[in-house]
């Protein structure tokens, strides 16, 4: 396709910076493509109370809420191995014995929530098929165990060449493995692909082996974990649908 610009559209994106000569694009997840529903988040947790209650233990949403946090947050270092490890760490968390029905249980309850916890940005499936027809594309994300079923359910698998989850390969955002490893599976280089994120710090570590960046700036604050806020990216747009002015 950029074989197909005129040579004026050339020109103006020259003027702007862009590569022309881009073969890949690593993209980011959560507040990137998809945000966590907040209805839908309230629904799975208290699903994930009355399963609890059920089985006779007095907690509440708060105690739930918690639980489900540090679980996700260790599950998201590659620390837990599968889901069952995931929900022994929760109900942990808990004070609540590991029973074996209420494993299943638990269960249950995220799979019928993997399409309802996160919904995607507007534009997002139409940016990601323009994207798709132009270049090699990565989703490489922060995440939890059992990630892989919400991407699968959101419908966005078939976009991608490979999903770099921290959580399957050990390794979080900003540190360059996880960038390194998105790159070997494209069998491109740094300097032919662009990183799409919302997180400073995520785009630090990017730029740090050699790709370029583009900060989309929707969702939750974006500097927090940055180690300099006043980071400039290559690139920047307001949200998801604005990045095919970029990249065409």
């Amino acid at each position: 396709m950029h074989q197909m610009l005129s040579l004026l559209e050339q020109e103006r994106l020259r003027e702007r910076g862009i590569d022309m000569n881009l073969k890949g694009a690593l993209i980011d997840f959560g507040d990137t493509l998809a945000y966590l529903d907040t209805e839908g988040n309230r629904r799975y947790q208290e699903e994930l109370l009355a399963a609890v209650r059920i089985h006779g233990y007095r907690r509440d949403v708060n105690h739930i809420d918690s639980a489900l946090e540090h679980a996700l947050g260790n599950s998201a270092k590659g620390e837990l191995k599968n889901l069952e490890e995931f929900w022994k760490l929760f109900l942990k968390r808990l004070g609540i014995p590991p029973h074996v029905a209420l494993l299943r249980e638990l269960e249950r309850v995220r799979s019928r929530h993997s399409a309802t916890v996160f919904r995607l940005y507007d534009e997002a499936i139409s940016v990601l098929s323009a994207l798709h027809a132009e270049y090699r594309l990565a989703l490489v994300s922060n995440c939890a165990i059992g990630t892989a079923d919400v991407i699968e359910a959101l419908g966005l698998s078939d976009f991608f060449e490979c999903i770099i989850l921290s959580y399957e390969v050990g390794v979080r955002k900003p540190d360059r493995r996880i960038y390194f490893e998105a790159l070997r599976r494209l069998s491109l280089e740094a300097s032919e692909c662009i990183f799409v994120a919302d997180e400073i710090s995520d785009l630090e570590g990017a730029e740090e082996v050699g790709l370029k960046t583009l900060l989309v700036l929707q969702g939750s604050p974006t500097s927090c974990e940055a180690e300099n806020p006043d980071f400039k990216p290559d690139f920047q747009c307001s949200n998801i649908s604005d990045v095919t002015t970029f990249l065409k």
